[in-house]
């Protein structure tokens, strides 16, 4: 029955059905993608991608009840298609910008953001947890994304317990190709500044946390105003932990 109407519409209303079944298609992936392949999902933004296909939707049935012509069908379908092509491109447009520059503190989306940024074979974050321990407390966390000129962060903060932090230095120490205190003169050398530990509280560094650098690298030779790096610095009084990674 439903394939009998669908050749009945494609017959009468050739244009406008398959706009409709074109659009419902773009639909589906708009929606996945605005939903599942952002940080933040934008789960209403993403309906207005139905709209063009609700719009053919309904010139087809008109057309096939024959409440409108075909020539006016097909004309109101090509002014359709421009109009709202360009205004779905205008809205993923607004959409990707939107996720670009939007941080995100939200520590439910720690293992999305892990996952969207290609945890573990991104060799910029590999050495973060897969997920925060369930035993964690005053956890913060952020993400920056990369956008334009601007640098990506990831930073990740929490306490646990002094068994999870011994375990981590161990691990860390194997790992690190540099320990030490950020007052250190190597700290800046390897491109390791003050400003590092801003988005998780510490403009300066309290000299009670051992920096484990795990990798860094200027873009160019001894210039640090574009580079990589990726560090964890561990309190053993305050049984803190901070991992941070960035690329800038």
């Amino acid at each position: 029955m439903e394939i009998n109407k669908l050749s009945m519409a494609l017959k009468k209303a050739p244009l406008p059905a398959r706009m409709t079944i074109g659009s419902f298609v773009l639909f589906l992936v708009m929606y996945w993608l605005v939903t599942a392949k952002f940080i933040e999902p934008y789960y209403f933004e993403g309906l207005l991608f139905a709209l063009p296909f609700v719009c053919f939707g309904i010139i087809t049935f008109l057309t096939v009840i024959d409440k409108l012509k075909i020539g006016t069908s097909y004309k109101i379908t090509y002014i359709l298609i421009i109009v709202l092509g360009f205004a779905s491109v205008f809205t993923f447009g607004y959409i990707a910008l939107d996720a670009a520059v939007t941080q995100t503190t939200d520590i439910g989306k720690y293992e999305r953001v892990l996952k969207l940024t290609g945890y573990p074979s991104n060799t910029l974050i590999r050495y973060f947890p897969d997920k925060i321990p369930s035993n964690a407390k005053n956890i913060v966390f952020n993400y920056n994304p990369a956008f334009l000129q601007g640098g990506e962060n990831f930073d990740l903060k929490f306490e646990t317990d002094s068994d999870s932090i011994k375990d981590y230095i161990d691990e860390f120490s194997k790992q690190a190709k540099w320990i030490g205190k950020s007052s250190d003169s190597e700290a800046e050398e390897n491109g390791l500044f003050l400003s590092a530990f801003d988005t998780v509280g510490y403009k300066n560094l309290p000299e009670d946390y051992t920096i484990y650098l795990i990798d860094s690298k200027p873009y160019y030779p001894d210039d640090w105003n574009h580079g990589e790096l990726s560090a964890a610095a561990i309190s053993e009084e305050r049984n803190e932990i901070i991992f941070i990674a960035e690329d800038w």
